[in-house]
């Protein structure tokens, strides 16, 4: 086991940037926030807002597929910080340019490690509640202790070939969910008066 800070390469800090184009922030970007982190994670990009940052931010900021933006600010008092979202290809592909809010950070794994399965492991460790245990309060609003949680909280190593099995196991679960989900969302309703008809006809 190590510490979850020993997998990370490097971070990427959030830009909110403006709402409207300026010679001083002239890109177009699509922002991930907390309030994206679900939709994302069940493959629906159409909420993201659309933002418009400096030269600098598309340097230094930009995301891309495999980075994990985590939610460092914000939750309730039964939902913690400390969510995660993994860029996927998709994402990147359906909406182009991606950088996360001021209230999250984004994480980059080194090469050793399979940034899905360090993602899957994140989501684990998140729905049992571990990430109450490092939070602070500030204004109001709830912060992520995100140095003493990294350093705190353990992640089994496994050879890069052992990683590898695992995620493609869960991805395949994933895309099933999902595509049960895409059914579900697309199968007609009924109304009261069709079911009556219906029972009516059958009998």
């Amino acid at each position: 086991m190590v510490g979850l800070i020993e997998v990370i390469d490097s971070y990427i800090s959030g830009d909110w940037g403006n709402e409207e184009y300026s010679n001083e922030s002239p890109n177009a970007v699509f922002c991930v926030r907390g309030a994206d982190i679900v939709p994302i994670s069940n493959h629906s990009f159409s909420n993201i807002p659309k933002r418009y940052v400096s030269n600098r931010t598309i340097e230094t900021k930009l995301l891309k597929e495999g980075d994990l933006v985590v939610e460092k600010s914000g939750g309730s008092p039964t939902q913690s910080t400390g969510r995660v979202v993994y860029i996927s290809k998709d994402l990147i592909e359906s909406v182009g340019s991606i950088v996360c809010s001021n209230f999250c950070t984004a994480i980059r794994v080194k090469p050793e490690w399979n940034p899905l399965y360090v993602y899957y492991y994140w989501q684990n460790i998140y729905n049992r509640g571990v990430f109450f245990n490092f939070e602070g309060k500030t204004s109001g609003i709830k912060n992520l202790q995100m140095d003493n949680a990294l350093s705190a909280i353990e992640i089994e190593y496994l050879p890069l070939e052992k990683q590898n099995e695992i995620v493609a196991i869960l991805s395949a679960i994933d895309s099933k969910i999902t595509i049960n989900r895409q059914i579900n969302d697309n199968l007609p309703t009924l109304d009261h008066s069709s079911v009556v008809v219906t029972t009516r006809l059958a009998a």
